[in-house]
């Protein structure tokens, strides 16, 4: 099912303006790029189309970027268990007057000196804070897991509606072109009936109308189908310049195979596994480990410090370097106890505000699953308008066809006229048409039932 696209042509002999006014190498340039897309088409099939969002698409790889803050984000938590160790040096001389150990008095001289240490700190209890904050960020990856398979599908759900949008205004194109070779063929027989005396001239000139009529429509379907071929190319992240075609099966040919759904199985199964809903209950318990960490505020904290250290200083004239690093050494460990009194209600704000932010995300979610509720509630009644959209359709399409092929009978044998033949071809035509989109959105309806229940899966097919 394909149809002829008109690329942009550069013509030498008759465009002398438009090659004066582009430097020749440019032109040249332009013509092979043009060229080249005429004769290079990629065919793209629906599976290959899914995999090529999944793979370029940026929202995807932004939320790909976002998960992996996520992770940083934990480890660094995870990390606040730990005890830091930190170690210093300096070396330093002094000039002027010094107390002399050594001597027992004030000279006035110059010493070098040297110092080293190593500390360590460790948080023993800050009122769980640390316990409160791992598991916040924990919370928080898991929401932004949901969001990334939740964003995934959206993807694919967009690739569905894009990708049937093409296909149907390709069909249309098809179906135009059948009308605009109908009406040629109908226009030559009437020419001939002219020609013999057996019909008015007047005939001749209406079925000229019509058919210049048929040929704008094809216009426009072929406008429509590019402006839906260029929408799917930008959500496939494509290179803009090239030509595709995006390949689907004959109408005709698809499977209709009628599911049951129950509304209430439909909805509970949604609330069972939408990603989206997971990840607000995931971003819930976030905010409580939020008012759990700002309520650590009001709890002392204690904590454990070591430290090792020597130096070296030249006005000890009696010990050697070694010697003085062995000599000097100074150990030192303590525990840190902190209590708080008062701290200007900053503690207090920002439990409120985590408690803020705690009601805002329950208030996300309710809207979230009112949302839910009545995408799969709407789902199922288009579901069900699709189903019988398929029945209508093919008795309209079935009786169209034959009331067209009756009255082209007595339209041959002078028993009809051409209003009648004319009126009854637009209904054989509106019915193709009609026929064509009923059997594209009733696939397209099934895959929104599972985009909205939360269970598309991009590797199936997408005329199941």
């Amino acid at each position: 099912m394909t149809s002829s696209i008109a690329l942009p042509r550069f013509e030498f002999a008759g465009n002398r303006r438009l090659v004066a006014l582009f430097p020749l190498p440019l032109f040249l340039c332009l013509f092979m790029v043009f060229n080249a897309s005429a004769q290079d088409v990629r065919d793209v099939t629906f599976n290959e189309a899914v995999s090529i969002a999944l793979e370029n698409n940026t929202t995807i790889k932004r939320a790909e970027n976002n998960l992996d803050l996520q992770e940083l984000a934990v480890k660094a938590e995870r990390a606040n268990f730990l005890p830091n160790l930190n170690a210093n040096s300096g070396a330093n001389r002094n000039w002027g007057l010094q107390f002399d150990q050594t001597v027992g008095q004030l000279r006035n001289t110059s010493t070098d000196g040297f110092n080293y240490g190593i500390g360590t700190q460790l948080n023993l209890f800050n009122g769980f804070a640390d316990v409160a904050g791992l598991n916040g960020a924990r919370a928080q990856l898991k929401a932004q897991e949901y969001s990334m398979e939740r964003t995934r599908q959206t993807v694919v759900f967009n690739v569905i509606s894009n990708y049937l949008n093409v296909i149907l205004a390709e069909e249309n194109i098809r179906i135009r072109q059948e009308e605009v070779q109908a009406q040629q063929q109908l226009l030559d027989q009437i020419e001939e009936f002219v020609r013999v005396g057996s019909r008015a001239i007047s005939d001749q000139y209406q079925q000229q109308a019509t058919l210049a009529n048929a040929e704008s429509n094809l216009l426009n379907s072929e406008s429509t189908f590019q402006v839906s071929k260029t929408r799917l190319i930008q959500v496939l992240q494509l290179d803009p310049l090239a030509d595709y075609r995006f390949v689907a099966p004959d109408p005709s040919s698809l499977p209709l195979s009628v599911r049951s759904y129950d509304p209430a199985n439909l909805l509970v199964s949604a609330f069972e596994r939408r990603a989206d809903l997971r990840a607000q209950e995931a971003n819930i318990d976030a905010a409580e480990q939020s008012i759990r960490a700002a309520r650590a505020g009001y709890l002392p904290s204690l904590g454990l410090n070591a430290s090792h250290g020597s130096g070296y200083t030249s006005a000890n004239e009696r010990d050697d370097f070694g010697t003085q690093l062995r000599n000097n050494r100074s150990e030192r460990l303590s525990l840190s106890l902190s209590i708080p009194l008062f701290n200007r209600f900053n503690v207090k704000r920002g439990i409120e505000s985590s408690k803020v932010q705690y009601a805002n995300a329950r208030l996300d979610l309710e809207n979230v699953q009112q949302n839910v509720a009545i995408e799969v509630r709407q789902a199922y009644l288009d579901y069900q308008i699709a189903v019988q959209r398929l029945d209508v359709t093919e008795k309209s399409l079935q009786a169209a066809d034959q009331a067209l092929r009756v009255e082209e009978e007595r339209y041959e044998v002078g028993a009809s006229t051409l209003v009648e033949l004319q009126q009854s071809r637009s209904q054989y035509v509106n019915a193709s048409s009609q026929r064509a989109q009923a059997v594209f959105q009733f696939h397209f309806q099934h895959r929104l039932i599972e985009y909205y229940q939360g269970i598309l899966d991009p590797g199936q097919s997408l005329f199941n």
